[in-house]
C-alpha cells in the first residue's frame, strides 16, 4: 500500500529487490516503494514561486480585504454541477435564502484549470454586482489541485479589487493561491458559511436587542410614571393657590417689616437733625445777641473787645439782636 495514488501512463521511481530463481530460469522483482517521478522537484519549485512572490510583495497578509457583511452578489467560480458547487449553493441557501450568485464555471485541473480561472477571476471582478468571489473545488489529490498555485492565478486573485475567498479544500500541501486569498476556507462549506450571515441567527439577535430596548424603555416609562404620581400627590399639585395664599402672606409680613423700619429710620433721623440744628443755633453769633449781647466795632470796622483802649469820643457801631446803634464813647 501506497500514500499516493497512481494511475497509468504516471512515471514513477520504484525500489525493491531482484530474485532469481535459477531451476525454472525466473527473474522476480519484490517492490518496496514507489513514488512519482520529479515530485520532490515540483514541492521545491512550488516554495521557490511562495518565496519569489512573497518578496515582490504579492503575498503579504496586511492587504487583505475585510469579506461584506452582506453580498449583493456572490461571484463563484468552480466546476459546474461539482460537489463543491452544491456544498456553497446549499449552505449559502440556507444560511440567506435571498442570495444571488454569478456563476464561472472552470476545469478545477489539469492545464485547462489556471488560464480559465485566470479569466473567471478577471470577469467577476469587473462585475460591480459582485462583492465577493469564492474560488472553490472540493480537495483532491495534490497534482490535482496544482492550477491553484500557477503563478497566473495567484497573481490574478491577488490583483483583484473583490474580496477573494479560497476554499480548494486542501490541508496538508496548500495551494499558493490560499497565500493571497484574502479568506482561506478550508472547504467550501466553510467558505460558504463566511460568506454570508445566518439570517434566522441574526433575526434574533435583532429580536434580543429589541426586546432589550422595549424592556429597557418599559422600566423607563414605569419609573417616570411613578415620579410623576408623587409629584401630584403634594399638597401644591392638589391645590397649587395654597402655595401662592402663603407666599402672599409672606411678602405681606415682609412689606409691613419693612415700611415699620423705614418710618422708624425717618424718625430717628428727623429727631437727630432737630438735635443737630437747635445745637448750631445755639452756638451761632445770632443766638449770642439774641440773649443780649451785642457786638461793638470802632470806625474801620474793628471788633472792640477791651473798654480800657477805647479813647474818649471815638465813633462807635453797636450791632444788636436786630439793628445797629451808632454812638460815641466817653
Amino acid at each position: 500500500t501506497f500514500k499516493e495514488e497512481f494511475a497509468d501512463s504516471d512515471r514513477v521511481i520504484i525500489g525493491g529487490k531482484l530474485n532469481f530463481y535459477a531451476p525454472g530460469g525466473k527473474l522476480s522483482f519484490n517492490v518496496t516503494s514507489m513514488r512519482k517521478v520529479g515530485m520532490g522537484d515540483l514541492l521545491a519549485q512550488l516554495e521557490a514561486l511562495r518565496a519569489k512572490l512573497r518578496a515582490e510583495g504579492v503575498i503579504d497578509e496586511t492587504k487583505r480585504q475585510p469579506l461584506p457583511f452582506l453580498p449583493k452578489r456572490i461571484g463563484l467560480i468552480t466546476a459546474q454541477n461539482s460537489d463543491a458547487e452544491k456544498d456553497v449553493l446549499k449552505n449559502v441557501l440556507e444560511r440567506f435564502p435571498d442570495a444571488q450568485f454569478e456563476f464561472a464555471y472552470v476545469p478545477v485541473q489539469g492545464e485547462g484549470c489556471a488560464p480559465a480561472v485566470v479569466e473567471a477571476i478577471a470577469k467577476l471582478d469587473a462585475n460591480p454586482d459582485v462583492d465577493v468571489i469564492i474560488i472553490a473545488r472540493g480537495g483532491g489529490a495534490f497534482l490535482d489541485l496544482i492550477g491553484f498555485s500557477d503563478e497566473r492565478v495567484v497573481r490574478a486573485a491577488a490583483a483583484a479589487k473583490t474580496p477573494i475567498v479560497s476554499a480548494i479544500g486542501h490541508e496538508a500541501d496548500r495551494p499558493i493561491l490560499d497565500d493571497v486569498a484574502d479568506f482561506r476556507a478550508s472547504t467550501p462549506t466553510d467558505a460558504a458559511k463566511n460568506v454570508v450571515p445566518d439570517v434566522a441567527e441574526e433575526l434574533y439577535r435583532i429580536g434580543e436587542v429589541v426586546n432589550r430596548i422595549v424592556m429597557r424603555i418599559g422600566h423607563y416609562v414605569t419609573s417616570q410614571s411613578d415620579f410623576l404620581t408623587q409629584v401630584l400627590s403634594r399638597p401644591i399639585m392638589t391645590n397649587p393657590y395654597v402655595f401662592l395664599d402663603e407666599k402672599q402672606q409672606e411678602l405681606e409680613r415682609t412689606l409691613d417689616e419693612l415700611r415699620g423700619e423705614i418710618a422708624r429710620n425717618v424718625e430717628r433721623e428727623t429727631a437727630e437733625h432737630s438735635t443737630r440744628e437747635n445745637m448750631l443755633r445755639s452756638l451761632s453769633p445770632q443766638s449770642t445777641l439774641d440773649r443780649g449781647y451785642s457786638v461793638v466795632r470802632d470806625s474801620a470796622g474793628h471788633v472792640l473787645n477791651d473798654g480800657s483802649k477805647v479813647k474818649t469820643g471815638t465813633k462807635l457801631n453797636i450791632r444788636l439782636a436786630k439793628g445797629e446803634i451808632e454812638a460815641t464813647s466817653n
